[in-house]
């Protein structure tokens, strides 16, 4: 009994939620997104030309904020690539690669190595595969900055 009160109480509180409310008017998959545009507000993070990777990036409105903000082109388009990479599948969003895997596994990594050799065909900055490190159910980047 208490179950089911918590989550009628979890359903009443996510229905009238503002951030839920204007992600759905503003096409947002999820009200995430708000919390990488805070991020991105105050530490400036996404910039025209960059190559992100959406690590986990189901259902996706993080990859849809940071294409807002590389969108620009005339005629459409985006100046950077995006890259999203999950388990679970995602619906498409214009302009965004995506990778349905694991990304500790070689395969995931491939296909997310050729997309990144593209992006540098293109003008982003070499990305090298010494520059990620995965293991143990982690991965990171290391910057030569």
């Amino acid at each position: 009994m208490a179950k089911k009160k918590l989550n009628k109480n979890w359903l009443h509180d996510h229905i009238n939620d503002p951030y839920v409310k204007l992600a759905q008017k503003e096409g947002y998959r999820a009200r995430a997104a708000y919390k990488l545009k805070e991020i991105d507000e105050e530490e400036k993070l996404i910039k025209p030309g960059q190559v992100i990777v959406d690590l986990g990036s189901t259902p996706g409105s993080w990859s849809q904020y940071a294409r807002n903000k590389l969108a620009g082109l005339e005629g459409g388009g985006i100046r950077g690539t995006i890259i999203g990479l999950d388990m679970l599948p995602m619906d498409p969003i214009a302009d965004v690669h995506f990778i349905q895997g694991d990304f500790r596994e070689e395969d995931s990594l491939r296909q997310l190595e050729a997309i990144l050799s593209g992006a540098v065909r293109h003008g982003a900055q070499p990305v090298r595969r010494s520059d990620f490190r995965c293991g143990a159910g982690r991965a990171s980047y290391r910057s030569g900055n």
